[in-house]
Formats: C-alpha cells, sequence, structure tokens
C-alpha cells in the first residue's frame, strides 16, 4: 500500500507563497529519491539545490552527497566525482565531508552496496478462515498455507488460503488461546493452551503432522518465536513489570537457559542463531543469543520486523524525512554495517515475518490508522456540501489533533509516525493542494497551536506523566525552542483572542481549563470543570464566549465567564462538536429522525431548535469536529472500524539486495 507523502513551503501571514527555497527543494529531492523511487528526478532537484544555493554551503554540500547516493543506486561510477567535489571543496561542512570520505573509502576498497532488484512483487493475501490474532497473522502463514483455530472444537488446523484442504493438526484436551506462531519453514507450530478452570496457562509446540507434542511449562508474557533451524523457542517467564527473564528453550530435550532481561515484547533469533535482535524503548537493538551487553542499531523512529535470511539486514518500518517506508538496516556480527537501505514507501506496520525462502509477509493498517478524516464546505445558506476524504499521514490510535493556520490555507497536526511506533510527528498540510511536510518529532503525545501573525507554532510535548514540556517550532525553518515545562499533563486548545497566551486543559490538581503566557511562561489555573475531560477536544469558541462539556449523557454550553450549563438539544452526547469562528453557533454531530448520522447547528444564543444542515461521514461516534477559521469549512476525524476489517497482510518478494560475487 502506498502512502501519500507530500512536501511544501510554508509562508505565514504574507497570504502568498514566496520562491521555493533551497530546503524545500531539497525535501522535494528526498521524496522522489524516498517515497517515489523517481532517482532521475532526485538527482535533477539534487543539481539544483547545490547550484541555484550555492550560498547555503550546508545544503549544497547535503545535496551533492544525497546525489551521489542516487547515483550509487543506479550503479553508476559518477558517485565518486560527486564525493570528491565534497572531500575538495566543502572541507568545512563537517556530516557531508565525513559521509563523501566513508564513501569514497567504501567504494575505492571495491565495497560497492549491491543495487535493489529492479521490480519488487508484493501480493495482498486473503484468508477465508479469520487468524486467531489479526495482527499476528503473518506468523500463521507462508503465503500458501495457514494455520488456524477451530473455534466450534479448539481444534488446530492447517489449509490452503482459501480455506481448502483443511486438516486437523492438533486435537487437545485443553482450550487453546492461539495458535501461533509457526515455524519459518512452515513444519511446527506453537499454541497457548490453559487448563478449563483457568488456573494454568502454558506454550506447547507440535509439528503440522500431528507428531512431536511437546509442552514448554512456560506461560511466555511475551511473543513466542522459533529459531531459523526449529531447535530453539525464545520465550518470556514473569510479569511485565518487574523485567521479565528472556529464555532459550531448546525443542529437542526441553532444557531452559535464562540469556537476559526481556525488555521487548518479541525477540527474534538471526538466521545463524549467534545473535537476536529486540524493539525497545529507546531502538532496535542486538544482543548475543547466549546472553550479554546489547547494541544499539538504530533509535527509536522504527519498528523491527525482522532478519533477512542471509543475516546481513535487520528488516525495519520508520519514517524519515516525512517518508515512511521500508528500510533494511545493514548489520555485521551484531553491529551496525553502513547506510540503512530504503527500500519502498508504504505503512509496513511492525507485525512481520521473513519466511526461509525470503519472503516478507507483513500486516499494516491503512495509513490513516484507527480515525479518517473527511472534510466538508458550507453554502451560503450553511448546508454542508458532500464529505470528501482527508487522508492525512501517519498511523493514529488516537485522534489526530488538528489546528487550522489563522488565514485558514494549511492545518498542523500530530501524530504518530507509524503503525505500531510510539513516536509522533507534526506535519504541516495545504490544505488546497495536500502537500505536507513534517516539521517536528518527538518521542511523546504533542499538541500544537498557531502563533497567529508570527509563524511560530507553540506546542505542549508531555515528556512523562508529571510533566509537559512547551516547544516553539519555526514553521519556515522548523527550528524549535524550548521554553520550559508544566507541571502534569497538558493539552494545548488554542491562542487567546490577544495572541499572548494559550488556553490548555490540565490535569493537575484535576482536570480544569488554564492558560499559559507567552511572555512570562507562567500558568493560570481558570476553572475546574466537571465534564471537561470527556468533551470534544478544546471544546471553546474561538473568540473566549463560550466552553462546552460532555456532562450527565448531554452536551452542555454556557458562557465562558460563568453561569449557568443548558443543553444544546442533541439526542446523543456525541464528541463531535464544534464552534464557529464568531462563537454564534454550535455544530455537532447527531442522529437524525430517521437515525442516519447527520451534522446539526444550533444558535448559542438559544430561543432556537437545533437544524440539521447535512449528512455527516460516519456512524462512529468517536471523534472530534474542527471548524475552518472562515467558518464555511469543517473538518470530522471519526473512529472508523473499516480500519481493522481493511487493514492487509501482504507478502513482499526479492526487496534484499543480493550478495555481490566475491562478497560476503
Amino acid at each position: 500500500m502506498k502512502l501519500r507523502i507530500w512536501i511544501v513551503g510554508l509562508m505565514i501571514g504574507t497570504g502568498a507563497f514566496a520562491a521555493e527555497s533551497g530546503a524545500e527543494l531539497f525535501q522535494r529531492a528526498v521524496t522522489q529519491e524516498r517515497a517515489a523511487g523517481n532517482l532521475d528526478q532526485a538527482i535533477k532537484l539534487y543539481q539544483r539545490v547545490a547550484t541555484e544555493f550555492a550560498s547555503d554551503r550546508a545544503l549544497a554540500a547535503k545535496a551533492l552527497v544525497q546525489e551521489a547516493r542516487c547515483y550509487e543506486k543506479l550503479g553508476q561510477s559518477k558517485a565518486v566525482k560527486l564525493y570528491e567535489q565534497v572531500a575538495r571543496d566543502y572541507k568545512d561542512q563537517g556530516g557531508p565531508l565525513a559521509a563523501a570520505n566513508a564513501r569514497l573509502a567504501a567504494l575505492r576498497s571495491g565495497d560497492r552496496p549491491a543495487p535493489l532488484p529492479a521490480t519488487l512483487s508484493q501480493r495482498r493475501l486473503e484468508f477465508a478462515h479469520a487468524p486467531d490474532r489479526a495482527h499476528y497473522a503473518a506468523m500463521q502463514t507462508d503465503g500458501q498455507r495457514m494455520v488456524y483455530k477451530n473455534q466450534a472444537t479448539g481444534a488446530v488446523m492447517v489449509s490452503d488460503l482459501s480455506g481448502a484442504n483443511q486438516r486437523v493438526v492438533f486435537k487437545p484436551q485443553l482450550w487453546i488461546s492461539t495458535a501461533l506462531p509457526t515455524s519459518r519453514d512452515f513444519s511446527m507450530v506453537g499454541m497457548y493452551q490453559t487448563t478449563p478452570d483457568g488456573s494454568r496457562t502454558t506454550y506447547a509446540v507440535v509439528k503440522l503432522d500431528g507428531t512431536g507434542y511437546r509442552d514448554t511449562g512456560i506461560n511466555s508474557t511475551c511473543r513466542p518465536e522459533w529459531s531459523w533451524d526449529n531447535r530453539y523457542l525464545l520465550l518470556c517467564e514473569g510479569p511485565v513489570d518487574p523485567a521479565r527473564k528472556l529464555l532459550k528453550y531448546s525443542v529437542a530435550d526441553g532444557s531452559v537457559k535464562e540469556i537476559g532481561t526481556a525488555t521487548a515484547s518479541s525477540h527474534v533469533f538471526s538466521p545463524d542463531g549467534r545473535f537476536i535482535a529486540y524493539d525497545g524503548s529507546a531502538g532496535i537493538f542486538v544482543m548475543p543469543s547466549e546472553g550479554g551487553g546489547s547494541q544499539l542499531i538504530a533509535n527509536r523512529q522504527g519498528g523491527l520486523i525482522d532478519w533477512t535470511p542471509d543475516g546481513r539486514y535487520l528488516a525495519v518500518s520508520m519514517d524519515r524525512d516525512g517518508a515512511e517506508g521500508l528500510w533494511l538496516l545493514p548489520v555485521k556480527d551484531g553491529k551496525p554495517n553502513g547506510d540503512a537501505v530504503f527500500v519502498g514507501s508504504g505503512s509496513f506496520g511492525r507485525f512481520g515475518r521473513i519466511t526461509a525462502s525470503g519472503a516478507m509477509i507483513y500486516f499494516s493498517t491503512p495509513p490513516a490508522g484507527s480515525y479518517a478524516e473527511w472534510i466538508a464546505s458550507l453554502d451560503a445558506d450553511g448546508q454542508a456540501g458532500n464529505w470528501k476524504p482527508l487522508v492525512l499521514s501517519g498511523s493514529n490510535p488516537t485522534p489526530p489533533h488538528i489546528r487550522w493556520s489563522p488565514d485558514g490555507k494549511h492545518l498542523v497536526y500530530a501524530t504518530t509516525a507509524a503503525a505500531g511506533q510510539s513516536s509522533w510527528v507534526v506535519r504541516i498540510r495545504n490544505v488546497a493542494t495536500g502537500d505536507e511536510r513534517q516539521i517536528f518529532q518527538s518521542a511523546s503525545p504533542v499538541y500544537c497551536v498557531w502563533a497567529g501573525q508570527r509563524p511560530k507554532l507553540y506546542c505542549s510535548e508531555q515528556s512523562s506523566p508529571d510533566k509537559t514540556d512547551v516547544v516553539s517550532v519555526s514553521t519556515e525553518s522548523g527550528l524549535t525552542e524550548r521554553l520550559g515545562s508544566i507541571a502534569g499533563s497538558v493539552q494545548f486548545y488554542f491562542m487567546t483572542a490577544d495572541e499572548t497566551g494559550v488556553y490548555a486543559r490540565s490535569d493537575v490538581p484535576s482536570i480544569a481549563l488554564m492558560r499559559w503566557d507567552i511572555a512570562s511562561h507562567q500558568t493560570t489555573l481558570l476553572e475546574q470543570i466537571p465534564g471537561l475531560q470527556s468533551a470534544p477536544m478544546g471544546m471553546m469558541s474561538p473568540d473566549a464566549r463560550w466552553i462546552g462539556r460532555q456532562q450527565n449523557g448531554s452536551l452542555e454550553i454556557r458562557p465562558f465567564a460563568g453561569g449557568a450549563w443548558k443543553s444544546v438539544g442533541a439526542l446523543v452526547a456525541p464528541r463531535q462538536a464544534a464552534f464557529s469562528p464568531d462563537g454564534n453557533w454550535l455544530f455537532y454531530r447527531d442522529n437524525d429522525a430517521g437515525g442516519n448520522p447527520a451534522l446539526f447547528r444550533v444558535p448559542t444564543a438559544g430561543g432556537s431548535q437545533p437544524e440539521r444542515i447535512g449528512n455527516f461521514p460516519s456512524s462512529s461516534m468517536a471523534g472530534t469536529l474542527y471548524m475552518g477559521p472562515d467558518g464555511r469549512t469543517l473538518i470530522a476525524v471519526v473512529f472508523s472500524p473499516a480500519a481493522y476489517t481493511s487493514a492487509e497482510l501482504s507478502m513482499l518478494e526479492n526487496f534484499e539486495p543480493k550478495t555481490q560475487a566475491g562478497k560476503q
């Protein structure tokens, strides 16, 4: 599945775009190289950057190095001349200079990276039987057959993907909760078994011909994983907190060896059995399979999928330079061994398995993740037109936090970088063209607001459960400045009308509305409001006249300055609600008289019944509604159950660079 990534420059406050900057042109080149895979076009753009913006020596040197890398991927010798140019003419540019010298040394010693295959083979796998756990489906198939549990009898079954040629693998006496994973050669399968009274659960293995049953006696608290030769299992023992024991279990004789502490939910053997890779909280690591210290392979911007069959690479899903996709991390003797290799863009998740034959089977959700975004315009009479998909980037386990720019031409939003990852990215989007660019990345949830006429964002970044950092981000350069911290968990809502502060929701000492002052960096507790926690995100009118909440199953509003709460007359208590910019209207999602999801509006002054103004794009009650500053454009963010039913299990073949003759 392709993930659309757009790059665009942004100039705030001028009302128009200036000529494309060098940084914007460079990012366009990166997109052509990595997301689109168009190396020829990327080379032309890198050449333009180096020529047209030669006065920016840092950028020019960086562009020349990237241009050389493109030539390397094409197998052309022009790369050497470009690296030599950087080494000769840019001795003051540390990063590009070091990269050029390193590649020159490698190329002159004959260590040329093998190109990726010209054509990748990718196909979606369709199952006749539902897997035991959708996310782990990649561990239950080899692309031709699948293992699953018969829900009626509890037996472990095997069949082809269409459901034909079914047969029983194992009929248990105990209750089986899951049947996974299979060994890489699809000759064995593991399963969790629980006693009828639920008092004991253990992990057992059996061959697919029904023989060789063995109960490990261990209730593994992380995902079990097979060695490539089927001789060992990696299991975990003990609760997640305190730390679990990582165990190496011998399938032949049942012996167990403790090899370390399990800090991840899954661990995978290298093909030769010498190392174990795992995805820790700080990055992707490799450790010796007999125990010992761990080596950091990549920082926390990617999700580990698996080793390639020759052990030269770790396949990971990463978001780099705004391009989410599949990357290969070179590894030798348990240590990093060169630059990451970009395979292709798309949502590759982190639930995957590479078979003994070299095919990668992976599970991924659509680009929008668990939530979908729609946009619609209101006509002169206030009636809503057709909703159109907005398709924001990233993978959203929670609704993306969106804010309109003051001129209504752009959005800023924060979301997780990729499926299964905990890192967050902030992106700016041109509403008219759909072009996007990534401007900020964080390991924590981020909530950003526009700084009025200034080309700047103010963002709350929850650095720990009891502290939130305040960060300013330039929308032109992406430069950040940390302005201090606030106690507790704080979510920025939007700027005050006079642009001297930011309204926010805080949980200290309890759920309350607060104000953060830009000049003094001080916070002021405004009011503790029951129901504010479950209210639509930042449900305040932009003119600070009204505030809303969820209370007693009803959507209520009240003047910001105080007064009695009043119900808006909604039939349900929707989370999708937003005030108009002038505070005169409240828009919300409700069911109409026919039971269909619809968009309504009601005057905040009262005295009138809610008016149905159009359809709503989803029956889901979870999500958020955002009104544009023109009062004529609405964005609806809704929970999308289809994100699960439309999630894809795919097989990717012929993606690993071939080992060159004489090289291993």
